[in-house]
């Protein structure tokens, strides 16, 4: 394996952990109590306060939430019971939270994804980044790239979630 050569997180990286570590990959984890299909949906879910909205993004595949949440205007959102920016810091450790949680339930996905070390980890979806965007691609390979070396140092395991 070429240590040098980038690895696409993305639904269209050709990689398969490329595409299994993407939001938009189909594993499903449980965060505080609910139970999603998807790091997307829960992302997604985010850009609406409704918790019954919410519960029905959760279940949806990823692809379909994403499309429903074009349909939002948010720019804060709450989540247990704290307000912060969708963009912001607060909201980037929370998707961090998500990824970790998936990353614990999938743990031959968290030992797949530790192997890809010390690979680049790049986000490009072969469009354009929107502008404006809550998960800038910068954001999420840092977000990644932390996980992944937390995942390294630690045999391909997560340590408990930090405070």
């Amino acid at each position: 394996m070429n240590e040098h050569k980038p690895i696409n997180i993305s639904s269209a990286s050709t990689e398969e952990i490329g595409r299994r570590m993407a939001n938009f990959g189909a594993t499903p984890f449980t965060l505080d109590g609910w139970r999603y299909a998807s790091v997307e949906s829960f992302y997604v879910g985010l850009k609406f306060l409704d918790d019954a909205e919410r519960r029905r993004i959760a279940k949806l595949p990823a692809r379909d939430a994403y499309a429903y949440g074009k349909g939002s205007t948010l720019t804060e959102t709450e989540y247990q019971d704290r307000r912060f920016a969708l963009g912001g810091s607060e909201h980037h450790a929370l998707i961090a939270r998500a990824i970790r949680a998936k990353l614990a339930e999938h743990p031959k996905l968290a030992r797949d994804f530790a192997a890809t070390h010390p690979r680049p980890i790049i986000h490009d979806t072969g469009r354009p980044e929107r502008p404006g965007t809550f998960m800038p691609a910068a954001a999420l390979c840092r977000i990644l790239t932390a996980l992944r070396d937390e995942l390294v140092a630690n045999g391909g395991v997560l340590c408990n979630e930090p405070a």
